[in-house]
């Protein structure tokens, strides 16, 4: 590149433009010589004072690439508040449709079905069935569809259905692995019932605990090897709150016991309404007032605490972040976004005062959106975009490319960039 600009300059150089008007049919040859002389003594000049061209192309180089670089850092650190669409794509859905991101492709469903489209909005793939509450649960290229309180699941990845089966009681929340083994909390009066399916409907395993001894499940999930399943209980006594996580191993390896019990974390005065795995071997715990990162790894520890001062409005998470919403202190705003590694260090806090419906980590940034309004971060602090967007929103996602996003509505697809 240095090369192309040298040649560049050495165009547009004065020395070249002498060279492209001077002429040999001077009338006076005098004259001539006068000039020839005084070019001599200008390269004597320069000698002596030791600026030569190579030098001021060089020079001229070094300020070219320290704009682009200052033009690079002000690009990414830089609050975009519009966009431009630079491609749609129509297609009507229902109102209520909800869309999940896979790849580059998306996962539609509702009441009346589910189906895959790519991202110019053309169909790959549909399957009907019909629930009156349709829930999901997502991880890595699987996607759960059970009836809450009724008894229909479904299986779905890139290539269509992958497996579907009715259960003999009501579900109540259901976790999927990526083999597409799913844990599922059935409703039971007398006990608490999680119940491991394979993607066929077999059962493979089931977890129970009374109620009284043990408590009540808050939150649950299963490692997205099926190997782990984390579930968080909380018992009520006189005047107390006690929350145990517990872990079973379903492993052909494990040594545990029958019930695959391998063992659990105690914490007083907590309630955990959230439960996931980071990565197979990684859980983490949301309470009222912290973030408890586990090991499951062999024993099972406790690796990190997370305090949170303040009411835990929302919580996201990606493989190497967790974000939190809570109320802002600033009069100016309503809410305040903090995330950490999990590792407990602190990447960002920024306040804002939109209004919102979701929040997520996709392809490295933070995502925000209302059904007018999108906001996008990197995790780092960044506050990258902050606009309204003309049509209801559905869904906020993206795309490859700087300042890149997808934004789908109930009429279609569409390409923006952020500017």
């Amino acid at each position: 590149m240095i090369e192309k600009l040298k040649a560049w300059i050495l165009r547009l150089s004065l020395n070249s433009l002498w060279e492209e008007e001077e002429e040999d049919d001077w009338e006076d040859f005098d004259m001539q010589d006068d000039y020839i002389s005084g070019a001599e003594e200008d390269t004597e000049r320069e000698a002596k004072s030791g600026v030569t061209p190579a030098i001021v192309y060089f020079v001229i180089v070094i300020l070219l690439v320290m704009a682009a670089l200052s033009y690079m850092v002000f690009s990414h650190r830089h609050l975009y508040t519009g966009y431009s669409v630079t491609e749609s794509y129509e297609g009507a859905d229902v109102i209520g449709t909800s869309y999940l991101k896979i790849g580059g492709n998306f996962f539609k469903y509702g009441s009346d079905g589910v189906s895959m489209v790519n991202g110019r909005n053309e169909l790959i793939w549909s399957n009907a069935y019909t629930m009156q509450t349709p829930t999901v649960d997502f991880t890595g290229q699987t996607l759960l569809i059970y009836e809450q309180q009724g008894y229909q699941v479904y299986l779905v990845d890139g290539s269509g259905i992958i497996g579907n089966f009715i259960t003999d009681l009501p579900i109540m929340r259901g976790e999927v692995a990526d083999n597409g083994v799913t844990a599922l909390l059935l409703k039971n009066d007398r006990d608490c019932l999680i119940r491991m399916y394979s993607r066929e409907g077999t059962q493979i395993a089931e977890v129970k605990s009374t109620l009284e001894d043990s408590g009540y499940p808050t939150a649950f999930d299963i490692s997205s090897d099926a190997r782990t399943l984390m579930v968080a209980l909380t018992r009520i006594g006189s005047g107390t709150v006690d929350s145990s996580n517990m872990f079973y191993d379903f492993s052909s390896a494990s040594e545990a016991d029958d019930e695959h019990f391998i063992g659990s974390i105690s914490y007083k005065d907590q309630v955990f309404p959230e439960a996931f795995f980071a990565n197979d071997r990684m859980p983490v715990a949301v309470g009222d007032s912290m973030i408890v990162v586990m090991s499951s790894g062999g024993a099972v520890s406790e690796k990190r605490k997370i305090h949170v001062d303040g009411e835990i409005i929302s919580t996201f998470h990606g493989e190497d972040y967790i974000g939190l919403v809570l109320p802002s202190s600033d009069t100016e705003n309503r809410y305040l976004l903090q995330v950490y590694r999990y590792n407990g260090k602190q990447t960002m806090s920024q306040a804002f005062n939109e209004g919102y419906s979701e929040i997520s980590i996709d392809s490295g940034e933070i995502l925000v959106y209302s059904q007018s309004h999108m906001m996008a971060f990197t995790p780092d602090g960044t506050w990258r975009l902050n606009s309204d967007f003309t049509k209801p929103i559905a869904a906020f996602a993206k795309i490859p490319g700087f300042r890149r996003y997808s934004v789908i509505t109930w009429s279609g697809i569409y390409r923006i960039r952020a500017q």
